[in-house]
């Protein structure tokens, strides 16, 4: 498979995930906000700087907006060409990663990917004020029926394997960003509620964070009744069964990786490879104790920093254009500078997005 094809791929694939993550976290937070109006006052800054925090650059949307709310956030998020992760950029790229391999997918994934985007062209930000909850319903479900064409329709070969490893890698992210953000936001502010409802809003915010990540039916499954913290983060962080929890996540990705290099029996072949596999067994023999000792937020900074560190090599290892000169050694390949894998790893993202011209 050439190189430029698996590239398109693999955004195509991430970029749907993404626009589908923050639809979700828009439609949960809206929802949100209504529920709890019924039992105590909302701030509404408070509410919605999470969303930044989880999915954008927060110096970008100030300079930009500056204060915080449901119009300037949503339309951030949603319309907001100059975001490169907003709704309506990630779908314009996606679509661009398709249009350019179209011969290599199937008809029908072009066509859902065509529909998404020019549903979202004729879209107004007043149309998403009206009725945010279809709007946002809309683009879950096409971005749900998109997976599912693929899932029916694409071969599985290497191609297959680079649109998992997008996918998974960027799932593996926003959960951990959220459950970062999240948690530190609901522990600062439980006690700016009266004792009298801080339980009730306590549960109903917890409920959200599930919500955000469509866990909360699983959640109850298996915890019953207990709307915990511990068992929040449990769950979202360390359950293998779970398809949108990190753990998951991060096997899927590096079951995808080691099929694309052969590596199997525990021997990897490269150093996406290796980073990978160093997550998934840290993840497997990690307990909730260990995560309390090295403190939530160091170790999920740390599970962030893998997860982007993972994509760099994976660029490096089948997108990027080497020279004899930067040509590493199989068994030295981390001896590439950090500097410049960063570098081409940011190159490769801004191509894509200077790639879609709206």
């Amino acid at each position: 498979m050439l190189s430029r094809v698996a590239e398109s791929l693999f955004w195509m694939s991430r970029y749907v995930e993404r626009a589908e993550n923050t639809a979700r976290f828009l439609d949960v937070n809206f929802n949100l906000l209504l529920d709890l109006n019924r039992i105590t006052t909302v701030e509404s800054p408070e509410c919605w700087i999470a969303l930044i925090l989880v999915t954008s650059d927060r110096e970008r949307f100030e300079s930009a907006y500056g204060d915080y709310g449901a119009e300037p956030v949503t339309d951030y998020l949603v319309f907001n060409r100059q975001n490169p992760n907003s709704i309506i950029s990630c779908i314009g790229m996606a679509r661009e990663n398709a249009r350019s391999v179209i011969e290599s997918i199937s008809s029908e994934m072009w066509e859902q990917i065509n529909n998404l985007y020019h549903y979202l062209q004729s879209a107004t930000p007043q149309s998403v004020q009206n009725d945010p909850f279809s709007f946002y319903r809309e683009i879950k479900n096409a971005s749900h029926l998109f997976q599912g064409i693929t899932d029916s329709t694409f071969p599985r070969s290497e191609g297959w394997d680079f649109m998992q490893v997008a996918k998974y890698l960027e799932r593996a992210d926003n959960t951990a960003r959220l459950v970062d953000v999240k948690y530190h936001m609901l522990e600062t502010t439980r006690q700016e509620h009266e004792e009298v409802v801080s339980r009730s809003v306590d549960i109903i915010e917890w409920m959200a964070v599930l919500k955000s990540c469509s866990a909360l039916e699983a959640f109850r499954k298996r915890y019953l009744a207990r709307i915990e913290p511990r068992s929040i983060m449990e769950f979202l962080i360390l359950d293998r069964s779970f398809p949108r929890s990190i753990n998951f996540s991060v096997c899927a990705a590096k079951e995808a990786l080691w099929r694309l290099s052969g590596g199997s029996g525990g021997r990897s072949l490269n150093s996406a490879d290796r980073l990978i596999g160093k997550m998934e067994a840290e993840l497997s023999f990690t307990t909730m104790d260990d995560i309390s000792d090295t403190g939530l937020h160091h170790y999920l900074e740390r599970l962030e920093r893998g997860i982007r560190e993972v994509g760099e090599e994976a660029h490096l290892t089948y997108f990027a254009s080497h020279t004899p000169e930067i040509e590493p050694f199989p068994d030295k390949d981390r001896n590439l500078p950090a500097t410049r894998r960063k570098a081409e790893w940011r190159e490769a993202q801004q191509q894509q997005q200077q790639a879609y011209c709206p």
